[in-house]
């Protein structure tokens, strides 16, 4: 039977800084439990298929496992196993009430307890975080392993996902996807834009009364420079959902999912429309490191969000590269800046 793997590109992290649909510039989970012990069990029906959802309880592991659950057709294709470092927290306790069978998070180092999170599954959707070791090797060790142990598990289909933040870990996602194109197993690789939360926590507050804020980018950075937004707990489920139920639409195909492409003037009169009061600035190079390294950012990242806005600025983030293809999934339209700011309770308090 044929084994379709579905690569997507975007990852459940602190620092959310991503550099969309580009290979690396540069070159370049932590081990949970030895074994993924079942806490939550809905009922089976052995008449749908096993839809593994690994970081399920995350921004776009959620969105996966309730875009399933929450839809009465897909939810009678799949049934929904939900994969959660801690199956007892409130988010994990919801998805199992909707229907999903919840489970301790799988060891991406541990190929047994691997195999055991896969069991009798269709399909997959995992994520490597580089940021729980800031180690691309191991990052990529971790992708490799849930490729391998896809090819010999599942029955049809794998969904693994691990977002592309600063320059130096493109490398390590571009070695999983290699590696899964030798292994022979049809896939999709989905790569995610810019996250539309980032830019709210990226804002310096400069008053208090009333508020006011900066958004501080290192030159040459300008207010013309383009990048792809994406809200991907209102959009990524439902693009997964459809990539699931019409496989034969996303088969061997390469996705670049963003909403549209902003410019940083954009961004901030989109922002001051709805009430912030928010200015740009760009900074010199060695101040712009200096404020990263304040938040603990390590050397090594400093330097590559640094590259990834230059290329952004003098490259537009690759706008030749269409997103278009993957809005053709769906019906709807993705989620417009617009819609996710108006929405967000973090953008509600910068205004208060």
């Amino acid at each position: 039977m044929i084994k379709p793997i579905v690569v997507v590109r975007s990852e459940d992290v602190p620092i959310k800084v991503v550099t969309p649909f580009r290979k690396a510039v540069t070159g370049s989970s932590t081990a949970q439990e030895r074994n993924a012990s079942t806490l939550h069990f809905a009922p089976m029906n052995f008449d749908t298929k096993v839809f593994v959802v690994f970081g399920a309880t995350g921004i776009q592991g959620g969105s996966v496992a309730k875009a399933i659950l929450d839809d009465s057709i897909a939810a009678k294709q799949f049934q929904v196993r939900a994969i959660s470092r801690d199956p007892t927290k409130p988010a994990a306790t919801a998805l199992a009430q909707l229907g999903a069978e919840v489970i301790k998070e799988a060891d991406m180092e541990d190929k047994d307890s691997l195999r055991m999170a896969m069991k009798d599954a269709y399909a997959v959707f995992a994520l490597t975080n580089f940021f729980e070791t800031m180690d691309h090797l191991a990052e990529t060790r971790q992708g490799k392993n849930v490729a391998y142990i896809a090819k010999d598990s599942l029955t049809e289909i794998t969904v693994t996902n691990g977002k592309l933040t600063a320059a130096v870990h493109f490398d390590s996602k571009a070695r999983v996807d290699e590696y899964i194109r030798a292994l022979g197993i049809p896939h999709t690789i989905v790569r995610l834009g810019i996250y539309n939360s980032w830019f709210l926590e990226s804002l310096v507050p400069v008053s208090s009364d009333p508020p006011s804020y900066k958004l501080v980018f290192p030159e040459p950075a300008h207010l013309k420079a383009a990048m792809p937004l994406v809200d991907p707990s209102a959009d990524l489920g439902r693009l997964i959902k459809a990539m699931l139920l019409s496989p034969e639409r996303s088969l061997n195909r390469q996705f670049n999912i963003a909403e549209r492409y902003y410019t940083l003037e954009e961004i901030i009169d989109l922002m001051k429309s709805l009430g912030s009061n928010v200015q740009f600035e760009a900074v010199d190079q060695k101040t712009f490191k200096a404020s990263l390294a304040a938040k603990g950012w390590p050397d090594f990242l400093q330097e590559s969000l640094v590259q990834v806005i230059q290329y952004a600025t003098e490259y537009g983030h690759s706008q030749a590269e269409s997103i278009e293809q993957a809005h053709e999934l769906v019906s709807q339209p993705l989620t417009s800046l617009e819609k996710s700011l108006s929405e967000s309770a973090d953008f509600a308090r910068l205004i208060k």
